[in-house]
């Protein structure tokens, strides 16, 4: 299976300690009782104190959707929480999942903006487990959303899940029998299945199929999560040796690139995953990890270059420093404003592709562009406002601001629940006031942060100040 190493390991029940363990089999005991609201209060302090244990999450999810149920209130379709999108909280990954867990998922376990936002953060995490879990989950609770079972079985696919895959593109071919891209799904990952079967599993053994037991052991120890540096450098060392005497055989490959991963030699496993692409074309597991590893060097790039100019601001190549990191930056951009677009030009009526071409070009500082196509996704009651928040930001960007003021305006009197993207609109009308010179609406917008969480940006640094 071609997995991600996790930044956070999974957890298992055997492996809580006792506190949580006891917890646990209360939690159990009370799910078969059906005390939903207790399983939550049991299980949930352990899923949060240990993000990778993956069978909590999914009974606490379990029990919410079922105290969902019987409250009779229906299963919201959740569209209007876009909780630390676009990696602008200060907060880390693990801390934003367990908000999301606190302020979203109690109240609507299903919904889709939150439960895409757990996948991009597990995905940041390297999680894929969870990632797929939080796609599953917007599945259980919005069968005819072809999109999003679309995205989970790409998922599938990408991680060496076939199986798993031909279910989901079968279930969209149930609900929309002219999908054809899902029929083509379905039929490639039953050939996926097929090969993985005759390479891996026959006769029901795949050391069967390796070349020798040598190699079948050099695989074992590959799979191994706990291998210590020095195990890993010494494995690579005997896989360079196999490689020099058959450098097309591309399980030696992908094994050397996955070994330079985990040493953290992100450049030189891209060069070997890249290699193993062509000695497996159309590997698209292959094809999403060097995408995922290519993020990832781009990140750590950019991360060393930063601290070098902090480290000597003086430095007489300072400016090239700078231009390298916007540079690396504009090409990512372009890639993922190339990628948007096509999918725009496929499906023009999709608000949702609309949103995502909207939104590369705001990250691209590209307001101009990006207006009129969150424009259109505005009318996506699912996406609306998301939509409507970061054009209103494009507005203020471009010094538009009595138009950004009416967007926040608007959006704020849609919004009921203050959440996380009501502070967020309050905030961004709060700015945009301030600019126009309304100091009364300035006020009276962090005011209303204030009185619900004091702790919110510098919210009560402002208010505060205000009466001195």
């Amino acid at each position: 299976m071609s997995n991600l190493t996790p930044v956070h390991p999974p957890v298992t029940p055997d492996e809580l300690d006792p506190k949580f363990a006891n917890l646990w089999k209360k939690g159990l005991i009370s799910f078969e009782q059906k005390n939903w609201e207790y399983v939550v209060s049991l299980v949930l302090p352990i899923v949060k104190a240990h993000v990778g244990f993956l069978d909590g999450r999914q009974l606490v999810r379990k029990a919410e959707g079922e105290r969902a149920r019987g409250q009779k209130k229906g299963l919201s379709f959740g569209g209007g929480i876009s909780l630390f999108k676009g990696g602008s909280s200060k907060k880390d990954p693990v801390e934003q999942i367990n908000d999301l867990e606190d302020n979203v998922f109690q109240k609507d376990p299903y919904n889709v903006n939150a439960n895409q936002t757990l996948f991009d953060l597990a995905m940041r995490l390297q999680m894929t487990d969870l990632a797929a879990f939080a796609l599953e989950t917007i599945r259980e609770g919005h069968q005819d959303n072809t999109k999003n079972m679309h995205r989970l079985a790409e998922h599938y696919m990408a991680f060496d899940q076939p199986e798993k895959a031909g279910d989901v593109y079968r279930g969209i071919v149930k609900v929309d029998p002219r999908d054809m891209d899902a029929v083509k799904g379905e039929k490639d990952a039953a050939a996926r299945t097929s090969i993985l079967r005759q390479g891996w599993n026959q006769e029901g053994d795949f050391r069967k199929v390796m070349k020798n037991t040598d190699e079948a052991n050099k695989m074992e120890m590959l799979n191994r999560q706990g291998m210590t540096k020095e195990q890993m450098e010494e494995l690579l060392a005997s896989l360079v040796a196999d490689y020099e005497k058959d450098n097309t055989n591309p399980n030696i490959v992908k094994s050397m690139a996955s070994l330079y991963e985990r040493l953290d030699d992100i450049e030189t496993a891209l060069s070997f995953y890249n290699y193993a692409l062509t000695l497996t074309p159309g590997d698209v597991a292959m094809q999403r990890k060097i995408e995922l590893l290519q993020d990832k060097a781009a990140d750590l790039q950019i991360a060393r270059t930063e601290a070098e100019i902090e480290a000597d601001p003086n430095a007489p190549d300072i400016e090239e420093k700078r231009a390298q990191i916007a540079d690396i930056k504009r090409q990512r951009s372009a890639t993922v404003i190339a990628e948007a677009k096509a999918r725009v030009n496929r499906n023009p009526t999709d608000k949702q592709f609309q949103y995502e071409l909207g939104s590369a070009y705001f990250h691209a500082d590209m307001f101009t562009e990006a207006i009129p196509h969150l424009q259109q996704a505005k009318s996506n009651p699912s996406i609306r406002n998301k939509a409507i928040l970061m054009l209103g930001r494009c507005f203020e960007r471009k010094n538009m601001n009595d138009m950004a003021e009416s967007q926040f305006i608007e959006l704020s009197k849609e919004l009921t629940i203050m959440d996380g993207t009501k502070k967020e609109v309050l905030y961004e009308l709060a700015m945009v006031s301030l600019k126009l010179g309304k100091k009364d609406q300035y006020l009276e917008a962090l005011k209303e942060i204030y009185n619900n969480d004091y702790g919110y940006k510098d919210v009560a640094k402002r208010v505060e100040e205000s009466y001195q």
